[in-house]
């Protein structure tokens, strides 16, 4: 096994790991531990069939950073004593795919292939942190989010702090991330895992009357704007730079977010004429995570807009105020990831 990130090819077709097989599935089907005993019979028999049927295997999950460490470190015994894991690796795509991200991210911050500064001299930092570890930890921290909401639905139990957590972690280091390449993928499944208790919710009224924005993530690499060209005769000038703001975008429709003070003022255009002369409800799904944002109504899923929708279809209304400052460029990382999702209906 040159490569320990490969467990489902063997370059014997024949009965020469006939022996290993029998005896991981003697591993597998060993009893559970003496906490366990006082299980049903039937639910033990089935527990290995929930473990490899389920879309998410906590219990092996939990596992792979020691498995992945030991790996890593060369020791001889990683294969035996991980057995179990190794054999749900070999069927299992979603638990192989999390072995392979974490076995990438660890293996790059341990074996650097530059000369890195001594402890104590910003190794332990988010900003010695290489942008694309970032990225994999943030993933790490929202899989694992999901994982502990997934295990609570199981056990019938309220796991919402600890997942809530791990969320509030991912949304802080992903602030750090100035590479919109980078960011973007890391938090791709922000929304999906926070919302996952909600379950799928259907749209009362009109669809059509429905607008979703997110944002156009800024950072290097993804900058707004066009470049402007300027002759060599031409007299030097300062370049403006354009106000701190969020863009939003829903289709072919635009939309920011500024900052007035302490108070987040969203500003639409080209809304439909259903919207027109109307209140509107602004919801948005991800903002109960970050503490410091007052919002209008105190309900980020239920903003009510200050003023109608104009007859020209513009929209402009506070959302709520925070000591958070779209100037300060991790700041604005931090809110912009908040507004991954926003949502404008018409009020009730």
């Amino acid at each position: 096994m040159n490569d320990h990130r490969h467990f489902g090819s063997s370059p014997d077709p024949g009965n020469k790991y006939a022996k290993l097989a029998s005896w991981l599935q003697e591993v597998l089907q060993s009893p559970p531990p003496l906490k366990e005993q006082s299980a049903p019979a039937a639910e033990q028999e089935n527990q290995l069939e929930l473990l490899l049927d389920s879309h998410y295997h906590l219990h092996f999950y939990q596992q792979l950073p020691d498995f992945v460490m030991a790996l890593l470190t060369n020791d001889p015994t990683a294969t035996t004593r991980y057995a179990p894991l190794l054999y749900h690796l070999a069927g299992c795509s979603e638990c192989h795919h999390g072995y392979l991200d974490l076995y990438d991210a660890m293996s790059a911050a341990i074996h650097a292939q530059e000369p890195r500064p001594l402890l104590g001299q910003g190794t332990r930092s988010l900003a010695a942190t290489p942008q694309r570890m970032l990225g994999h930890l943030c993933q790490a921290l929202i899989s694992q989010a999901e994982a502990v909401q997934l295990q609570a639905r199981r056990d019938h139990s309220d796991d919402d702090a600890a997942a809530r957590s791990l969320l509030q972690l991912a949304l802080t280091i992903s602030a750090r991330i100035t590479q919109s390449g980078i960011r973007r993928p890391a938090l791709r499944d922000l929304v999906r895992v926070a919302t996952l208790r909600e379950g799928t919710e259907t749209t009362k009224g009109d669809s059509s009357a429905l607008y979703t924005y997110t944002p156009a993530l800024s950072g290097a690499g993804g900058a707004r704007g066009r470049k402007t060209v300027r002759r060599a005769d031409m007299p030097t000038r300062p370049v403006e730079q354009e106000p701190p703001i969020i863009h939003l975008q829903a289709r072919a429709l635009e939309g920011t977010i500024s900052q007035q003070g302490e108070t987040l003022e969203l500003h639409l255009q080209d809304l439909g004429p259903e919207l027109r002369g109307r209140y509107v409800t602004i919801s948005v799904p991800l903002g109960a995570l970050i503490e410091p944002v007052r919002w209008i109504g105190g309900n980020p899923r239920a903003i009510r807009s200050a003023v109608p929708v104009d007859a020209n279809g513009q929209l402009t209304t506070p959302l709520g105020e925070t000591a958070l400052r779209l100037s300060d460029p991790e700041e604005r990382n931090l809110l912009e990831a908040m507004f991954m999702l926003l949502e404008v209906r018409p009020a009730s």
